[in-house]
């Protein structure tokens, strides 16, 4: 095998989904001029191939610790004496004669460096400082205290027996043994508690500028001085011993300093698979190579880079604020998220509507490693609506070689551990599924280049990627787009896996050659800039999902359709006057019967559903019901109600001990076998 022939490109796949075909075609659709927000733990500016776009341009343009964990308040103020202030910390620090500071004014803060640190980072620090610092010291002082214990015990052991033992030695035997216990107290209860450092603030005129006293002796000349990341798009290590790449921001007139971190690895890694530019090594980039980065980092350090409700929310102001410039976010990627009980309600998922329904912004999200039990999908992707798209995980033959180093391949499948729907309410929770696992770029800090990581969490940036090569070829060629075009683009040219788990792939394998022709053929249509809210029952749930259903009883469900218009609040009123279509309705499971056509206008609309299991056998039954424009089906579904049934296996109740018994059961890679079991009545 030579160099030549290893294959590099599928260490970060992209021929499985079409990225290559695409790219070989419109190389100047490579994401250029579409800015991707991701959502995570944090991106670091230093990792390999997130220095520049593919145009030379910058390729992190805006870093923001949302979680809060890097906030320090620098609301005290001082001025220099003898050039020098008196830090929070009480160092005296040196002001370097370089500095411009007009005003005299400095503002002065504290942080702990561990603070900054993610986990395994903080760790190796530890680990270092102790055998540097704490170690040569503490260990020279117990091997003293216990040679001078150990000598004085010899000679008492060679003294005469039955002599008394006299009463200054006894005490030096008692207090060398009480340095040894000591010592080995303080080597059980040892804890660090990490380098402190003094913040300095002030502006020059032009901009914030910030120092960290990394010295820890108040020598500023020492020590790196940082301008505000938007405007400089600065970064520098902590030290040189943790290479921990920070910026800063600077908000409340210089009263607030946010040092910008990041809490783990995990973050790099998605940008780069979405994102990264090796322009030397082509084979190595991300997906869309021209696009550029925003981080926003709703990890919290704090929390065991658990993310937050208001870390969430700060960071979808951030994308609302960026539609209003020049340079709008218009792909958010979020591979974070939690199993949620009730995420068919609460504000957060409002404001995640909004950010889609008003700001125009394309939604992607990992669906979650719970699998491979049904209803596993995390929030988001569910949520009140089916507005975020969601991301299943799929192994390709060559990933299995390239990135696993398998002797042999297999069928391209779903992961097994890729997180199941249908939704708790019912929804689909897979929109479709893509390539979930790269070697690529990971931070400094962790003095490797590159890393195997795998998970929906790399799927999701492989589809945001997608997003962005294809607004990036809409945008050159003046064709407007909306999110719910971009969504419906995926899902209607999906490539479905016959072979492959239902619930796992959504609608398929992302196709994104297909895609881009299904938005040039579609962009102008009137219902691109519509969804179809869909709710069904008096729950209002996103589709049918009937659980434990006995084998005879048939359920009528009325299935509400709503028409959504994109930023309804500044569009053209005779837009919704004039909107209407007719549509077919079909479904290919014979057991669920349901109106043929229905006409569409701006208003609610609602049809009667009928489930009849009868004849069906035990296990989970799922099909769609689809809806198609009767002018133009091959543009396939406007929208989709999934329809799911569960029939268990059930037990008469005079049977005391029930038992179920499989042999000879042969599983393929990947298989997997369900069985459902309605529990007796009598189980407590």
């Amino acid at each position: 095998l030579t160099e030549e022939e290893f294959p590099v490109w599928a260490l970060l796949p992209k021929r499985e989904t079409g990225i290559t075909g695409f790219l070989n075609k419109y190389p100047q659709y490579d994401g250029r001029g579409i800015i991707i927000a991701i959502f995570d733990s944090g991106v670091d500016p230093g990792a390999a191939g997130l220095q520049v776009t593919s145009e030379g341009k910058q390729k992190v343009v805006g870093r923001y610790d949302c979680s809060g964990a890097g906030d320090v308040d620098t609301s005290t103020v001082v001025q220099t004496k003898n050039g020098t202030i008196t830090g929070i910390s009480g160092r005296t620090l040196k002001i370097p004669s370089s500095w411009k500071n007009p005003t005299g004014n400095y503002h002065i803060g504290i942080k702990n460096a561990y603070e900054l640190y993610p986990k395994p980072l903080k760790e190796r620090i530890e680990t270092e400082r102790k055998e540097k610092k704490w170690d040569p010291h503490h260990k020279s002082a117990s091997a003293l205290a216990n040679q001078k214990l150990n000598e004085l015990n010899t000679t008492l052991d060679s003294a005469k027996s039955g002599q008394p033992v006299a009463r200054i030695q006894k005490l030096a035997k008692e207090d060398l043994e009480c340095q040894v216990e000591v010592l080995n107290t303080f080597e059980k209860k040892y804890s660090d508690q990490g380098p402190v450092y003094d913040c300095v603030v002030f502006h020059d005129g032009n901009m914030w500028n910030i120092c960290l006293d990394t010295s820890e002796c108040g020598d500023l000349e020492r020590c790196n001085l940082v301008g505000e990341y938007e405007k400089t798009y600065q970064y520098v290590s902590l030290t040189k011993e943790d290479l921990l790449n920070y910026s800063v921001n600077v908000y409340d007139d210089g009263n607030l300093l946010e040092i910008v971190s990041i809490c783990s690895s995990h973050g790099t890694h998605v940008a780069s698979i979405a994102a990264a530019c090796f322009p030397e090594e082509p084979d190595k980039n991300g997906i869309a190579p021209g696009a550029q980065i925003v981080s926003l980092s709703i990890g919290d350090s704090r929390l065991d880079t658990m993310e937050t409700g208001a870390s969430i929310v700060r960071s979808m102001i951030k994308v609302m604020e960026s539609t209003k410039t020049e340079n709008p976010i218009q792909v958010i990627n979020m591979s974070y998220g939690e199993h949620a009980k009730w995420s068919c309600t609460g504000r957060l998922g409002e404001l995640m509507n909004e950010v889609v329904d008003k700001y125009g912004v394309t939604w992607v999200a990992a669906a979650g490693n719970l699998g491979p039990g049904l209803s596993t999908i995390g929030t988001p992707p569910d949520i009140s609506t089916n507005n975020i798209i969601g991301v299943g995980a799929y192994v390709s033959p060559e990933m299995m070689i390239a990135e696993y180093s398998l002797r042999n391949k297999a069928p391209g499948l779903p992961y097994t551990w890729t997180a199941r729907g249908p939704t708790l309410d019912g929804g689909k929770g897979v929109s479709v599924c893509a390539p979930g696992g790269a070697i690529t770029s990971v931070p400094q800090y962790m003095l490797r280049s590159a890393q195997l990581l795998n998970g929906t969490s790399m799927a999701s940036p492989h589809v945001a990627g997608a997003v962005a090569i294809l607004l990036s070829g809409l945008k050159a060629l003046g064709i407007k787009h909306t999110p719910y075009l971009v969504r419906r683009a995926l899902e209607n040219t999906a490539l479905f896996l016959p072979h492959a788990d239902y619930f796992a792939q959504g609608n398929g394998l992302l196709q994104v050659e297909k895609a881009f022709d299904y938005l040039m053929a579609n962009g102008d249509s009137l219902d691109s800039k519509i969804r179809f809210n869909v709710s069904c029952g008096s729950c209002k749930q996103k589709g049918i999902y009937l659980r434990n259903w006995p084998y005879n009883k048939i359920k009528d469900c009325a299935v509400h359709l709503e028409p959504v218009f994109a930023d309804v609040d500044n569009m053209d009123i005779k837009e919704k006057l004039n909107f209407r279509v007719s549509l077919a309705l079909t479904c290919e499971a014979s057991w669920v019967q349901h109106p043929s056509v229905l006409e569409m206008t701006n208003l609610s609309r609602s049809v009667q559903v009928r489930i009849d299991p009868t004849g069906l056998e035990k296990g989970v039954h799922s099909t769609s019901l689809k809806g198609y424009d009767v002018k133009c089906p091959a543009k396939g579904p406007l929208f989709q109600v999934e329809i799911t049934l569960v029939r268990p296996i059930e037990f008469p109740d005079d049977i005391l001990r029930p038992n179920i018994t499989y042999s000879q059961v042969n599983f393929k890679p990947g298989q997997i076998r369900r069985h459902f079991i309605m529990v007796p009545q009598r189980v407590s």
